[in-house]
């Protein structure tokens, strides 16, 4: 259609003609034929998975989350280095994405849009995004092949997709440039980069040009092309997988694993004839596993903050997933080459034994290693969910294949018969009735049924935590007592080992026992059970109201129950423990408790909150010890003595002792101390006082 010339407009296919300008339909079809058969093929790599029903279902907040996180890169931009670079490549592509559509539908759908002033918008934000776009491209390029970022590792598709980008834009411009040179465009200053190209492009003789022109058009369709059809076999695919990860991510609180009721498992005999739990062969992933292959982009951001890679151990979690990914995928394709390609239940069964997964595709040493942090999780754009499946592999050694370390059998073997994985049972109760604390029967009714724990239990300077909790509650007024004979372990141990069935177990007879007692609030000084009392006994019928101490002193000193008259004239860093932060996003409270008491400075570590540290004690190794590289907990107290701190602050049992070990290692007695909030809010309370007897005080200062 013929506009006049006063409506701002530019000639479409211009020296393009017709019939020539239809070729481009059938490569566009062989482009889009490509690209659809290797999305069918992905579409089948994770059809062929496992079922995972908790992945359906609330779907507007499920959607919420796509439109929250990708068109805001909100996870993106939790690294501001990458994030800003991801941000400028994002949205230029999907500008100039628009634009395209905007002419498609103008040129071959004959809807006339591209023409006014959405065509001056419209030309001059194409310009804009494709000049960010080849700065972006240009940064990543560098960052990738010169300055060679430890974190990203190299593979064809990265140049690939950035010489096939950079490709199609600059040719864009420099088409734009003859265009504008050798037409009487009286909107070209709405194109200031094809503008200043056109400034180049004189000289050449009408022929000359059409010759150019004609040749650039189609290598830049061609290069267009290539791009679309090659997207499902590169890393690019994250396009469309990032965000199908991201609306299928888990809803679930951080802190619940997904799980089989195995007792109905046990007494259901169809299910008993495929009994299976955990992860051991490809045949076990889920979809949902699978996916998450697919959508990680190689970034390496778990990289910068595994304790586990920092610190020189086996474990890299890029390299986990990427190896799973090669794994699963070859696994696939043999399938789909002896013609047994399909969902998981179709079919008939290999006849083969599958590879096991762990020892071959991954070793025995790498998913021991996992501290079950989350760090990697959090700072995963592409919402991966990296400890899932190592917990996964764990749950398929133990429960299937009866395989894992030496040190780790010996603590699920004394937690089954003894109740705890520290020791007899008899020696918790035996110092409940020495301290005199107050025990909480059936039937019996407190206002704050503590639970101490048995890694408190077992050692004196852990159990002073537990005295603390007693005496701030008695000052605050507070009727509390413990269950006495009746606390054994919550199962914590047996879950991150993978002895799925030994936690369940736990846990039943624990929920039976606690829900006995009358309560309002059951409060535990240890994020490992506050996790799963929170969040992993509601899978069993378990609906208590938690509290985690730290969240029990700040109420009481929001409330003014407390007075913290004594100042603390120390320098305070605060230690945020796995299982408070990452999992429950606890971060706040503890820093409010130690700002209200008078004179203590607080300082930052390097890695603080959502980033901080493991203290090397999480995921079982609490009760293991594999020999590789620098300790974990090592390198965050010599983190801690970089801050200047003189006291290292936690709010974590396992932490206190982990910490407490690195300061003692490194000779650090003399200059720095790792306390629990609760002793620095004793201390700044006065001491301990009158609610405990002799005998405690005497046991506390052995």
């Amino acid at each position: 259609m013929q506009l006049p010339i006063e409506i701002p407009h530019r000639e479409m296919y211009w020296h393009i003609a017709a019939p020539f300008k239809y070729f481009i339909y059938p490569i566009l079809a062989v482009s889009l034929g490509a690209f659809a058969y290797g999305a069918y093929r992905k579409f089948n790599f994770w059809r062929q998975g496992q079922p995972d029903p908790k992945r359906f279902g609330q779907y507007v907040a499920r959607a919420g989350k796509v439109f929250w996180e990708i068109p805001f890169q909100t996870r993106v931009l939790k690294d501001r280095t990458g994030g800003l670079l991801h941000v400028l490549i994002f949205w230029s592509f999907a500008l100039l994405t628009l634009t395209t559509a905007i002419v498609f539908l103008d040129v071959d759908f004959q809807i006339p849009i591209y023409n006014g002033s959405l065509y001056l918008v419209v030309s001059l934000m194409a310009d804009l995004a494709g000049l960010a776009l080849l700065i972006g491209l240009g940064i990543a390029s560098f960052r990738r092949y010169v300055v060679k970022a430890e974190r990203l590792d190299n593979k064809w598709d990265d140049a690939f997709v950035l010489i096939l980008l950079f490709a199609a834009t600059l040719t864009g411009f420099v088409l734009e440039g003859l265009r504008i040179a050798n037409t009487p465009d009286h909107w070209a200053a709405w194109a200031p980069v094809g503008l200043v190209f056109s400034k180049v492009m004189g000289g050449m003789s009408e022929a000359t040009v059409m010759r150019v022109y004609q040749g650039l058009w189609w290598f830049h369709a061609l290069v267009a092309f290539t791009f679309i059809g090659s997207i499902p076999y590169t890393k690019f695919f994250h396009i469309i997988t990032l965000p199908l990860n991201t609306f299928f991510s888990s809803l679930e609180p951080k802190g619940s694993l997904e799980r089989p009721d195995i007792e109905a498992m046990m007494n259901d005999e169809a299910a008993m004839d495929n009994f299976n739990v955990g992860v051991s062969a490809a045949k076990d992933l889920t979809w949902k596993m699978r996916l998450d292959y697919d959508s990680c982009l190689r970034c390496g951001r778990c990289l910068e903050v595994c304790p586990s890679y920092i610190n020189k151990h086996p474990l890299a979690p890029k390299t986990f997933i990427n190896d799973m990914k090669e794994f699963a995928w070859s696994e696939f394709q043999k399938s789909v080459k002896n013609g047994k390609g399909k969902p998981a239940g179709e079919g008939e069964a290999a006849p083969e034994e599958p590879a096991a997964i762990v020892g071959n595709v991954i070793e025995n040493d790498v998913i021991w290693e996992c501290r079950t942090c989350r760090a990697c999780m959090e700072v995963c754009p592409a919402h991966i969910e990296h400890v899932p499946q190592i917990m996964e592999l764990r749950r398929g050694e133990v429960m299937m294949r009866g395989q894992c370390p030496p040190d780790a059998a010996v603590a699920l073997k004394t937690l089954e018969r003894g109740g705890n994985p520290f020791g007899p049972q008899e020696e918790r109760s035996k110092w409940i009735k020495d301290m005199k604390i107050p025990v909480i029967g059936a039937g019996e009714e407190c206002e704050m049924l503590i639970w101490i724990g048995c890694c408190t239990t077992y050692d004196q300077i852990k159990q002073k935590v537990a005295y603390n909790v007693i005496t701030i509650l008695h000052e605050a007024g507070i009727s509390s007592g413990v269950m006495g004979d009746e606390e054994f372990c919550c199962g914590d141990p047996a879950r991150v080992l993978g002895d799925e069935n030994l936690f369940q177990a736990t846990a039943k007879s624990q929920i039976e026992k606690i829900s006995s007692r009358k309560f309002k609030y059951l409060v535990t000084q240890c994020p490992h059970c506050y996790n799963v009392f929170k969040n992993e006994y509601p899978q069993f019928g378990a609906k208590f109201k938690v509290l985690h101490h730290t969240e029990l002193i700040h109420q009481l000193i929001k409330d003014g129950r407390l007075d913290l008259e004594l100042p603390i004239e120390r320098t305070i860093a605060y230690h945020d423990p796995c299982y408070l932060g990452r999992y429950n996003d606890i971060y706040d409270m503890p820093r409010e408790i130690l700002k209200s008491i008078k004179g203590v400075k607080l300082v930052e570590l390097k890695n603080t909150r959502e980033r901080s540290q493991c203290c090397g004690g999480g995921g079982g190794h609490y009760w293991m010890d594999i020999p590789n590289g620098e300790r974990i907990n090592v390198a965050r107290v010599k983190e801690a003595v970089q801050g200047k701190a003189d006291i290292v602050a936690v709010g974590c049992v396992y932490c206190l002792q982990m910490l407490n070990d690195s300061v003692k290692l490194l000779d650090l007695d003399e200059k720095m101390q790792v306390l629990d909030i609760s002793e620095l809010v004793i201390e700044a309370m006065g001491g301990l006082p009158k609610v405990v007897s002799k005998s405690v005080i005497e046991v506390m200062a052995a």
